[in-house]
Order: structure tokens, then C-alpha cells, then sequence
């Protein structure tokens, strides 16, 4: 048995060797081969600019096929980078794969970072950030060995500057050359985009592969950063978050992170990935026809990095397939944006090559929930307001009072049906006691009571009814519009859209429903005041029921840590209502109080009167 089991080893080493030497050359790359480019034509009059600058980078791709060339190019720390500077943003691109790995917003400091350093939006591994992936399986394989060259290692165009341009350069296989061309401007926060794809061979070259929808991607991912609070930071927990992460846009409905299966192949208008108060998006020429494509990335440390919204999602652009004729060229245009979800500067953003017919509404990335119409108009009225105070916080005040001048009428019926309620609380409690074994005859009773003396159970809920969509509202505005996002009050509140931070504590305290690492001012007030509110309402209460009313005692109590981590401007909202709340009722009663003392003094004169 052991020599067959030798002579068997014998023969399939040798098997080995011979398919080795027989057929091994077939599938391996000759390392010695150079590949073929086209002789760059004398340039024309006509010839722009950029077109000469593409060809340079062309030039200077290392399109040679060296052994280690075979071998897919990988990102390391030793990379070259090129930076680029303007007044809104700052770019680090990693030079041989391409790709963005930084795109810091200049204007929007890190709330986490003690420097207030710019927010980064790509987060640390993403390397999908404007990455191309072929539908032609063989163009795929060439383009994972490629290197790309830049034509500039720096660019900087801020305090003014005229726009500049960036261009990186490959060569793909031995037919395609690929330029990504970029233009910066210095005052916004778009980038126009152009990929030359020039086919330098003496066929024709098919771009796209089985799929003919699927050409080429272009992809943006994995992620985005995630503006935390310093809170969140801390605990390791994120709090309110919306509908954040991949999703695309086809000029109908909303924004979806899938489209059904029926509206896959859907033209679409603009995809990318945003997180609570900003978006990264690829905005196509609409003259391309792309659709969108949701690529899912699982990865083990989902559930454990809050840093990362959406960290295993890409959006893709899917360009359809197209043919390169021998050695001709074309060129496909996007516009990028990486900036905040402000809804005027969105509506400032067109497609490229597109007509007023069919904006690219871009403002759609902002999601303010159910009750969006009434928070649209919010966002109208605080921006009026802050155009003339300057100060959100002081707009959040107005608004608050408008709500209560608005609702007064109702407030000042609900108290009176509050007081007519409590009238009747003896002969209540006389009928509880004659029905107590039957409590349909009890409820019918109470219902002939309360229609006898015209009073509405549900009176004291009518204030409540227009302040539950302004809850609402207030709360998805400032968990969404990126103009509360850092905007101050006074004194120690800072940021709006944050919890107020009197002072930091050295350590945690963790509770059910919060965590408390700071002290915290506004929610403490807001107690105090919501237990002012009780002492001047809650007395008018028509209950009853001893657990009832020692529960509500600790409502104070329980709004503070409810409260606790909250965004300040929406405690601050909170508070102003309690305020006016207690104002209200305080001229109430010392209206009915002069009722009440006028009441008599008008019987007496009556009665006086039918004497004489």
C-alpha cells in the first residue's frame, strides 16, 4: 500500500509540472510587454486646455506592465496625496488610487474635537469615495492594477482666487486611458467632475459587459461621517437619528435608499449618502441616462461604531454600456456635492447640461418627518426672525408666544370647562358611589350630567391639540436643519441643536433614560418651571384619584432627566411654553377674580333697584 501511495504522489507532481510548462504560459502576463498608446496628435487651434492637460496626465501614468503591476493596487500610508484648499472645503486625495479620503467642510468645526478642527465627512476607510468599477470584466481586472498620476500636487484657491483644475491620468489594460478631471471653485460647495475615457487601440472597445445598463460606476462609500455630540461621543451611543444613509433621487416621491424592483432602471436625478445635517452627492448630466445601485458591505464592527453613519452602504451611479470607437474619446460629466443640507444653497445647485425643466431639487436630501409641511413653514419663520435678530434662540421665543396668542381662545375655554368640571366633582362623587356596582348606568349618569350643565370632558385636552405637530415639528427641525446646527443663544447655551453644557463632570451617571456627564442648566430650570406650572393649573384638575395626583407631583422631577440630553433649543422651547403657560393663567385668574368680586356688587344694585 505505501509504494502505491508513493507512485500516486509521483504522478501528480508530474501532472503539475507538465500543465505547468504545456499551458501556464497562456494565462501568465509577459512582465517585458509594454503597453501600445496613441502618438499624441499636433494640437489644434480648437484644442482647450483641458484637453492638453488630460493627455499630460495620460503621459505621465505609469502604464508600464511590470510583475507587481499584476497584482491589485492597494492603498498604504505612504501614498502620495494631493490637497486642495477653498474657502469652503478641504480635499485630500489619494494620488495613485484616485479617490477622496478627506473632504473637510471649513465652516462646520467637529463638536467632538476640543481644537473644533473641520468636520470630516469620509470616514477613515472608505475607499469608494469617487472610485470607478467597470461592467466589462476584463476592464475591472485591468483597473484594480492601474495607477493613477495627478498633473498638480496641490491646489489652493481661497482669499478669492480664480477656479483651477485637477486632473488624474491612467492607463487601463492596453486600450483605455481614463482621466478624472476636476474643477474647483472657490465659493462654493459643488465640484464639476469629467471623465475622458480615450480608446487608444485600432478596435472598437465596448464599455460595459453583460448588463447593458451597467457600463461603468461611479461610487461613493462606504459611509459617511457622523456629526456627533460630545455627549454621544463619550457614552458610545448616538441619540436621534432620521433616515440617514445611501439613497437616490428620480424627480418623483422621495429620496429612497431601494427603489422597487419595477423603478430599478429609473433615470435618476442625483444619488449619494447623508448623514443628520449633511450629504456627499453625485448629481449625473442627465443626458447619461444613469440609475442608482445600493451596494451593501457588511462589516463586524456595524454595531460598535457610532462615529460612521451608514458604514456599510455605497451609492453608485450606473452609467449605461457605450462603445469607444478605435482610438476615439468621450467625455461624461457629474457635479458633486459634499456640503450641508441647506435648503438655499441646494436650490442653487443644477445638474450639468440641464434645463430649467427638470431641476435636480436637491433640497430633498432634508427630511423633516410627518409633519414637514408645518416644519418647512417653522424654518421660514425663523429665518425671517433671525434676519432681523440675529439670534435663533430669540426665535424659538417668538414662535413660542405666537402659538400661545394663537391658542388662547382655546386655553381660556379648556379652563373654563376645567372649573365647570371641578364644580361638578361632588355630585361625581355621589354617582360613583350610587352606580359602583354597575358602571354602564355610571357612565350613562355622568353623561347626562355633564350634557345638563354643558360641559366637555375633553375641554382641558384642546390646548394640547395644536402643540402636539409643533412638537413634533420643532423637534425634527432642529434634529435636521443645519441652521441650528451650532447657532448660539446667550451666556453658556451655545449650540442649539445641542444639550446646554454648564460644566463638565469627571465621570458618568447611568441612568434608564439618560446618561448625566454635565450639568446641565436649562432642564433643570424647565422643571422648575414645569412645577410652577402644576401649582398654577394643575390644582384645577377634576381628578380624583390619590395615584393619579401623586404620580403628576413627579412629573417635574421626570421632565428634567427626559430633557437632560436634548437639543437646547428644543428645552428652551419647552420652557418658554411653561412661562407663558403660567403667565396665561395667572391674568385668568385674576380676570375671574374680578368677575367674582363684580359679581355681588351688580346683584346688590339690582336689587336695590327693584326696591325703589
Amino acid at each position: 500500500m505505501g509504494a502505491r501511495y508513493i507512485l500516486a504522489l509521483v504522478l501528480m507532481i508530474a501532472v503539475m509540472i507538465g500543465w505547468s510548462l504545456f499551458f501556464g504560459k497562456r494565462f501568465t502576463p509577459q512582465p517585458d510587454e509594454t503597453v501600445t498608446t496613441e502618438t499624441p496628435a499636433a494640437s489644434s487651434p480648437n484644442e482647450t486646455q483641458s484637453d492638453t492637460a488630460a493627455q499630460e496626465a495620460f503621459d505621465g501614468a505609469d502604464a508600464s506592465v511590470s510583475p507587481d503591476l499584476w497584482t491589485p493596487v492597494e492603498e498604504s500610508p505612504d501614498d502620495a496625496k494631493v490637497n486642495v484648499q477653498t474657502d469652503n472645503y478641504s480635499i485630500v486625495f489619494n494620488e495613485k488610487l484616485a479617490i477622496a479620503k478627506q473632504w473637510r467642510l471649513n465652516h462646520f468645526p467637529d463638536r467632538t474635537d476640543t481644537d473644533k478642527s473641520p468636520l470630516n465627512l469620509i470616514p477613515e476607510n472608505a475607499l469608494r469615495c469617487l472610485k470607478l468599477e467597470f461592467g466589462n470584466s476584463q476592464l475591472q481586472l485591468d483597473s484594480l492594477r492601474a495607477r493613477w498620476k495627478a498633473n498638480k500636487s496641490e491646489i489652493n484657491i481661497t482669499n478669492g482666487q480664480q477656479t483651477d483644475t485637477l486632473i488624474f491620468g491612467t492607463t487601463i489594460g492596453e486600450k483605455l486611458q481614463i482621466a478624472k478631471q476636476f474643477t474647483f471653485n472657490p465659493d462654493s460647495y459643488f465640484v464639476d467632475m469629467t471623465l475622458i475615457f480615450k480608446n487608444v487601440s485600432d478596435e472598437p472597445l465596448l464599455m460595459g459587459g453583460t448588463e447593458p445598463t451597467n457600463g461603468y460606476q461611479l461610487q461613493w462609500g462606504r459611509g459617511i461621517n457622523a456629526d456627533l455630540l460630545p455627549h454621544e461621543k463619550k457614552s458610545g451611543k448616538r441619540g436621534r437619528r432620521g433616515t440617514e444613509g445611501s439613497k437616490a433621487y428620480i424627480g418623483e416621491d422621495k429620496p429612497r435608499r431601494e427603489f422597487k424592483p419595477e423603478r430599478a432602471l429609473a433615470t435618476v436625478l442625483w444619488a449619494g449618502l447623508d448623514s443628520q445635517y449633511f450629504g456627499a452627492l453625485m448629481i449625473p448630466d442627465p443626458q447619461l441616462a444613469a440609475t442608482y445601485r445600493f451596494i451593501e458591505t457588511p462589516q463586524a464592527n456595524v454595531t460598535t461604531d457610532i462615529t460612521v453613519t451608514a458604514p456599510t452602504e455605497t451609492a453608485a451611479l450606473v452609467v449605461p454600456s457605450f462603445y469607444l470607437a478605435a482610438h476615439g474619446k468621450t467625455t461624461h460629466v457629474f457635479r458633486l456635492y459634499v456640503g450641508p443640507k441647506n435648503d438655499t444653497i441646494l436650490k442653487s445647485i443644477e445638474a450639468p447640461n440641464a434645463s430649467d425643466e427638470n431641476p435636480v431639487r436637491l433640497s430633498k436630501i432634508i427630511d423633516f418627518g410627518f409633519f414637514w409641511p408645518l416644519a418647512w413653514g417653522m424654518l421660514w419663520i425663523f429665518k425671517g426672525l433671525h434676519g432681523i435678530f440675529g439670534n435663533y434662540g430669540i426665535a424659538i421665543i417668538l414662535l413660542t408666544a405666537l402659538v400661545k396668542v394663537i391658542s388662547y381662545p382655546f386655553t381660556r375655554k379648556a379652563h373654563k370647562s376645567m372649573k365647570e368640571m371641578q364644580k361638578l366633582q361632588p355630585q361625581l362623587v355621589e354617582l360613583k358611589e350610587k352606580y359602583r356596582d354597575d358602571p354602564q348606568k355610571l357612565n350613562r349618569a355622568t353623561m347626562r350630567l355633564y350634557k345638563e350643565h354643558g360641559v366637555n370632558p375633553l375641554g382641558g385636552c384642546i390646548p394640547w391639540l395644536p402643540q402636539i405637530p409643533i412638537f413634533w415639528a420643532l423637534f425634527a427641525l432642529l434634529g435636521s436643519a443645519v441652521e441650528l446646527r451650532g447657532a448660539p443663544f446667550l451666556l453658556w447655551i451655545d449650540d442649539l441643536s445641542a444639550p446646554d453644557t454648564l460644566v463638565d463632570l469627571p465621570f458618568t451617571i447611568p441612568l434608564i433614560v439618560t446618561q448625566i456627564d454635565a450639568v446641565r442648566l436649562l432642564p433643570i430650570i424647565n422643571g422648575l418651571t414645569t412645577w410652577l406650572q402644576q401649582k398654577f393649573v394643575g390644582n384645577m384638575a377634576p381628578t380624583t384619584d390619590n395615584m393619579q395626583a401623586k404620580l403628576m407631583q413627579f412629573m417635574p422631577l421626570i421632565f428634567i432627566f427626559i430633557f437632560y440630553n436634548w437639543a437646547s433649543g428644543f428645552v428652551l422651547y419647552w420652557l418658554c411654553n411653561n412661562v407663558f403657560t403660567i403667565a396665561q393663567q395667572y391674568l385668568q385668574n385674576r380676570s375671574e377674580a374680578d368677575e367674582d368680586q363684580s359679581a355681588p356688587a351688580d346683584t346688590k344694585k339690582r336689587n336695590n333697584s327693584k326696591r325703589k
